[in-house]
């Protein structure tokens, strides 16, 4: 059966709606940001856990991708497609976050050897202001021996997507899932996921790159990588043409890069057969009111989960398009990444 196949850092999101920024202030969060916990902020995820109207949300850039996808195919008649990869442990945390899959019915393959509590994130919320506090933990302790040890899974992929985020956790598996799409001429999708990586591991994201067949950048993330390559055009149209045409391990298909901006249009940046030339297309968004915008926090995960449920069904890029960019705009009107509860897609 073919699958779309992912692999990165699972999290189990704590979210709690307060009415104050007392916590805010009690343990130092950025408002509007996001951060890794320090010790005094470890206090913070057995308190949440103590308030009214806490929900547990899997989350993860590339498990809220995963998540997305899944709603959409099921939602066309395409249930049982997903296949996870991450690294948890068989702790209250982790049997949460799978219990969450199974139910969604997104196929969970998890390594639990890490000895450390499954990952979480704090998400506190006020009006609509949110800090994101992270304690990556068994995350980013994924080993190696796992994937090989369960290339199955990964043999069964239509498609293949992971992060540059998943660097941080197991570069050399993300480079082994890479390699094995190009050799196998398996389509593989990546995310550049965060300006510190294009900044501090610039190599390793390029490496991740050359395997990639689609690529999935922010306005921010695709602005530092113009500037890392000194690149002498700040036009994000010219960025999104050089990374459509980065060296790549693959010569059997040609990249497309895809930068979100936001409200402002996408752009989509692929090679024309007909003129044997990279060329530029922008897809602009629907608007929204200021009101109807509850949390942009899951809108690129939730973009590239609508953009590979239609390209698992074979689908062009415009109807990728089309369908990320509805999702997106269904995900930012919820609090938290969360799938809306009708899926009113054709």
């Amino acid at each position: 059966m073919s699958t779309l196949f992912f692999i990165e850092n699972p999290l189990l999101d704590i979210q709690v709606n307060v009415p104050d920024k007392t916590l805010f202030d009690k343990y130092e969060l950025p408002p509007g940001g996001a951060c890794l916990a320090n010790d005094k902020q470890q206090a913070l995820y057995p308190e949440l856990l103590t308030m009214q109207g806490v929900e547990f949300i899997p989350g993860g850039s590339a498990l809220n991708s995963a998540r997305a996808t899944n709603y959409m195919l099921a939602h066309q008649g395409h249930e049982e497609k997903v296949t996870y990869f991450g690294s948890i442990n068989d702790d209250e945390y982790g049997q949460t976050l799978e219990k969450a899959l199974t139910d969604a019915k997104i196929k969970g393959n998890f390594f639990k050897g890490s000895g450390v509590q499954t990952g979480t994130c704090g998400v506190v919320v006020h009006e609509k202001e949110r800090s994101l506090c992270a304690n990556l933990s068994a995350a980013c302790k994924y080993a190696t021996s796992h994937l090989e040890s369960n290339m199955a899974d990964l043999q069964a992929a239509k498609i293949i997507y992971t992060t540059a985020f998943f660097i941080t956790s197991n570069n050399e598996a993300l480079q082994k899932v890479g390699k094995y799409a190009a050799d196998n001429n398996v389509p593989l999708a990546y995310n550049l996921s965060a300006t510190f990586l294009i900044q501090f591991n610039t190599k390793e994201v390029d490496d991740g790159l050359e395997n990639a067949d689609f690529v999935f950048a922010n306005e921010d993330e695709a602005d530092l990588w113009g500037k890392v390559k000194e690149m002498q055009s700040t036009d994000r149209k010219d960025i999104a043409l050089a990374l459509a045409a980065f060296k790549k391990t693959n010569q059997n298909r040609k990249r497309v890069a895809i930068v979100t901006q936001g409200a402002l249009p996408v752009i989509v940046a692929y090679y024309d057969v007909l003129s044997g030339e990279y060329k530029v297309k922008e897809y602009p968004i629907p608007p929204l009111e200021k009101d109807q915008i509850v949390d942009t926090n899951g809108a690129g995960d939730s973009f590239v989960g609508g953009f590979l449920s239609q390209l698992f069904q074979d689908k062009g890029i415009d109807k990728c398009i089309e369908a990320g960019i509805y999702l997106s705009r269904e995900v930012v009107m919820q609090s938290g990444c969360k799938m809306p509860a009708t899926c009113t897609y054709q």
